[in-house]
């Protein structure tokens, strides 16, 4: 793994710089330095652990020098063991703990006393964090009103349409109607031109026949011949013929004329 194409991908600028955009204050600019001993002075007369384990001879000759004979009491007989050298100011050149050296702690980077322009650095980068977290938070809140706004719209349109749709069907039962009213007025025109023309009928019957009846009787007392009768009854038919067909005819000139309305 290439750490310095990772890093670099990641917006590093380089060696020397922290891992941040801008400001190398915040951040590690440097390596982390890591104390490391080089020797084995301290640890012993050999290198393996194991082939002179120095401590465990100085413990043991210690407590072999321990005198437990009296009542209540230890006394410690042995003061030249390898473990008496290490005396308080007393150390030698080669002795215990003599060949370590002291190396200085590592600091950290978010100290109590960071300078402001640290603090206002740190600050104005979580500024960012929660502004890009505000801005994401508004911007679903948006898609969502827009979905909703979307989703309205469609309702109002499907009802819209409901609504067209039932009043062409109110439209076209109030047409409906008015046609079957027409249709029952001009049935109604029509039985009244029929009831007309068949009245008219009957009053030109009956006319006829009280002529007839009434020429009959002026032939009787006229004396006329048998012959002059009958020639006059056969023009009264054809008149009252003429006259049947002409009412027919008015009367279906009149239903024509309803239908026609």
């Amino acid at each position: 793994m290439d750490a310095c194409a990772l890093l670099t991908s990641q917006g590093w600028r380089g060696k020397g710089h922290s891992l941040h955009q801008t400001d190398d204050s915040i951040g590690l600019a440097k390596p982390l330095l890591l104390n490391r001993k080089d020797n084995t002075k301290g640890l012993g007369t050999t290198a393996h652990f194991t082939s002179d384990q120095w401590w465990m001879n100085a413990f043991d000759e210690q407590l072999k020098g321990l005198q437990t004979s009296k009542e209540g009491g230890v006394t410690q007989t042995v003061t030249t063991g390898k473990l008496n050298a290490v005396d308080r100011g007393s150390l030698g050149k080669y002795s215990l703990y003599a060949s370590f050296v002291r190396g200085g702690f590592l600091e950290g980077t978010a100290l109590p006393g960071a300078s402001p322009a640290t603090a206002t650095a740190g600050e104005a980068t979580e500024a960012r964090r929660r502004s890009k977290e505000e801005k994401a938070l508004l911007k679903a809140a948006r898609r969502r009103s827009k979905e909703e706004k979307t989703m309205l719209k469609a309702a109002r349109m499907s009802s819209k349409e409901e609504k067209d749709q039932l009043k062409a069907a109110r439209r076209r039962s109030k047409e409906e109607k008015t046609l079957l009213k027409a249709a029952r007025m001009s049935s109604e025109e029509e039985k009244a031109l029929l009831k007309a023309a068949r009245r008219e009928a009957r009053a030109s019957r009956r006319h006829e026949r009280l002529e007839e009846q009434r020429k009959a009787r002026t032939d009787e007392k006229l004396g006329l011949g048998e012959q002059e009768a009958d020639r006059a009854r056969r023009k009264q038919e054809r008149r009252a013929r003429r006259e049947a067909k002409r009412a027919q005819n008015k009367a279906e000139a009149c239903r024509l004329i309803g239908d026609r309305a």
